[in-house]
């Protein structure tokens, strides 16, 4: 009964899914029934949609083209609206640019001359050709008129009126002619300035002025480059606004040709005036062949630095200027397209040669300088035994030192090293040699000196330990008294060369560092100069060699006291009792004189040399006992 209940549930169940899944079967189809129905009308929306673009599209070219077309009628309206107020600006200028002559108001005139060049080219022909005329003919006469004023102002030196008709070139239309009308008023200006600088410092017909300074010549120079320095900060602006920057680059050229001139000018007299010093120096005294170094020095420097000057005007002038292709097509030959200059200029030039001179003197000079100072004039003072060198070696090196030192404020790298070479085959030449001869001279008269053991005794206080060294055989005071008759001085002079060799290089090194900065316009060239100092180097290590040999040729002298000392030691009997042996390890007396002898020998040095020299002769010393 169980089992027959359950069948009759289980069929009702299905009853019930079956008539779901009938239901939703139908249901589905009437659905799938309009799908097909609206996808049947898709393909005709479409082409209606297509038909309605098309239309859409043509309406939208047929007002393009009409909004183009009304474009440009409204161009040709805009196009003949100028020219109607070209027309009416161009008649009132001709109605009023004759009164404006003619009351003088050159500045308004020029105004409506420049309105009518500007706008003439879009003119059509033909129009209005009775403007036209009038306003050519007042362009004829204005430029005629500003011509004529310009040059009666250059004539009475009217600064006032050349700037002012200077001014009007630039709206007739003649840029280029007022340009070059305004550089030869400035070089005419800078020339009678220069003119009179010229007189007023160097004289006139050869006359020298009582009151005149030290350095004439490089001082007249920095006058004339001070005027054209001033020129520029006067005149740049007004120039740049009135004829644009590429013209005031043509001033500056104008400026530089002057400068060329009136530079040149004072350079060939200062040559002239002091050309027995550069053709010989024979017979000239070296306190003038100085002078004139110091001054040629100055002179090129001065120069070097106003072209620098200059050069950075004209480039950041260039730098101004919109189109640089232009401008670099337009310059002349042999000129720079960074500032439009010329690369070399004459006054550069004549510099040049000059320090090619310069070069020459001071070679000659150095060299006799260096040899009157360790020949002639080297002197010790027997009163001050704390000076352990003669005046030879200050002497020479304030002498190098100051030829290095004017070198390099020529700003003239080639001079410079030029001189450094110059400088160390003064040190390997005439220094090295009166160092050796002193050496080998004073070791003679040094050695019989020390011979007599009175003379290694400690000295008197105030007394100089040599003393007795610088007299003769009739006890008087030897003359000349120099490094060739002191041993002790002439290795003092040695060690002291050193020392001096390398504050020689430094200094020279630091001073170059800033007149030739590494990121200078001579950067390139500083590595020439770095090979020449480091020669300097070189003789320092052959002065050192030299130096080590003189300590070796001093111990022998010294060691001439020990030697007595020693030859207890080849009689020595070693056949001794413990008695003996025990008193000798307490009171030697070998030991006792050895020791004695050698702490006086090391007294001597420490007082008559200098502690390196003394230093390395007692090190040799203990090497070899």
């Amino acid at each position: 009964v169980t089992l027959t209940a359950e069948e009759q549930d289980f069929d009702l169940e299905l009853e019930k899914l079956y008539s779901k899944a009938t239901h939703l079967c139908q249901s589905e189809s009437r659905s799938l029934a309009f799908l097909g129905e609206q996808h049947k009308q898709v393909p005709i929306a479409i082409k209606k949609l297509q038909e309605t673009l098309q239309q859409t599209s043509g309406v939208a070219d047929e007002l393009s083209f009409r909004v183009r077309k009304l474009d440009v009628v409204c161009g040709h309206v805009s196009e003949a609206l100028k020219i109607v107020d070209d027309l009416l600006e161009l008649r009132e200028c001709s109605d009023q640019v004759m009164k404006a002559i003619s009351s003088e108001d050159f500045e308004q005139a020029a105004r409506y001359v420049s309105r009518f060049r500007a706008a003439q080219d879009s003119l059509p022909p033909g129009t209005d050709d009775a403007t036209v005329r009038t306003l050519t003919e007042a362009e004829r006469q204005l430029s005629g008129i500003v011509r004529r004023h310009f040059d009666a102002a250059m004539a009475a030196k009217d600064s006032a009126g050349v700037s002012r008709f200077a001014k009007l070139f630039h709206p007739l239309g003649l840029a280029s002619e007022g340009v070059q009308k305004y550089v030869e008023f400035i070089k005419r200006s800078l020339a009678e300035k220069a003119s009179g600088e010229f007189k007023r410092q160097l004289g006139s017909a050869g006359v020298k002025r009582a009151d005149q300074g030290p350095a004439p010549y490089a001082e007249t120079l920095t006058s004339i480059f001070m005027a054209i320095a001033d020129i520029v900060q006067e005149h740049q602006q007004a120039v740049e606004e009135e004829f644009g920057p590429e013209n005031f680059v043509v001033v500056v050229r104008g400026l530089l040709d002057e400068a060329d001139v009136q530079g040149i000018k004072v350079i060939d007299k200062f040559a002239k005036d002091n050309a027995k010093v550069f053709a010989s120096q024979s017979g000239c005294e070296i306190r003038d062949v100085g002078a004139v170094l110091e001054e040629t020095a100055m002179i090129t420097q001065r120069v070097q630095q106003f072209n620098a000057y200059i050069c950075g005007v004209a480039h950041s002038v260039v730098e101004m200027i919109q189109d640089t292709t232009d401008f670099v097509k337009t310059l002349p030959v042999g000129h720079n397209p960074t500032d439009g200059l010329p690369v070399d200029t004459k006054l550069l030039h004549r510099v040049q040669e000059l320090v090619s001179s310069y070069v020459l003197v001071e070679q000659n000079f150095l060299l006799q300088s260096v040899e009157k100072a360790v020949t002639e004039t080297d002197c010790l003072d027997p009163s001050e035994p704390d000076v352990m060198t003669t005046t030879m070696i200050d002497e020479s090196f304030f002498i190098m030192q100051e030829s290095l030192m004017r070198s390099v404020t020529t700003c003239d790298i080639n001079a410079v090293c030029a001189v450094v070479n110059n400088v160390n085959a003064a040190i390997v030449g005439e220094l090295r040699q009166a160092l050796t001869s002193n050496l080998a001279e004073s070791r003679r008269v040094y050695s019989n000196w020390l011979s007599h053991p009175k003379n290694l005794a400690p000295a008197k206080p105030g007394e100089h330990p040599l003393a007795s060294l610088f007299l003769d055989q009739e006890g008087k005071l030897r003359s000349p008294l120099t490094a060739a008759l002191s041993w002790p001085h002439s290795m003092n002079n040695l060690q002291q060369s050193l020392e001096n060799l390398d504050r020689l290089k430094e200094t020279v090194e630091e001073t170059f560092d800033e007149y030739f900065p590494s990121e200078g316009p001579d950067k390139d060239k500083r590595e020439m100069f770095q090979h020449c100092i480091s020669a300097l180097g070189a003789s320092k290590t052959d002065l050192e060699a030299l130096h080590s040999n003189q300590c070796k040729d001093g111990l022998v002298i010294l060691k001439a006291h020990l030697r007595p000392l020693l030859d207890p030691l080849d009689k020595l009997d070693y056949n001794i009792s413990e008695a003996q042996y025990a008193d000798f390890q307490v009171n030697d007396p070998f030991a006792k004189a050895f020791n004695a002898q050698a702490a006086a020998i090391h007294q001597h040095i420490k007082a008559v040399l200098n502690s390196c020299s003394a230093e390395e002769i007692m090190q040799q010393m203990a090497e070899q006992t």
